[in-house]
């Protein structure tokens, strides 16, 4: 069930934004530091979205990378410290009281 209200989600957003595509298709002068370019206002919409896109995946990423090694590293201080714990747990007590 959920997989069909996923497809037809698709489905709606895909038909949405053909339609989006079509309707835009006047030219636009793009202007930039050495020149300027005229293209359909469509492709510089979606080109745009898919660079926004691309941005925001590699933001992820390096989000999601520094903290995977932080919590590499904190996994590997617990051991030690557990280690010290398991190590001073086995230590004899001696009491001279």
């Amino acid at each position: 069930m959920k997989n069909l209200l996923l497809i037809i989600l698709f489905i709606v957003v895909l038909v949405l934004s053909a339609l989006f595509f079509a309707q835009n298709d006047a030219l636009v002068e793009i202007q930039y530091f050495s020149g300027a370019m005229e293209l359909q206002m469509n492709w510089v919409l979606v080109s745009v979205f898919v660079l926004g896109f691309l941005l925001g995946i590699g933001l992820l990423i390096t989000s999601l990378v520094t903290t995977k090694l932080k919590l590499a590293n904190t996994k590997r201080q617990l051991l030690n410290r557990e280690k010290e714990i398991q190590n001073l747990r086995a230590l004899p007590i001696k009491n001279d009281y």
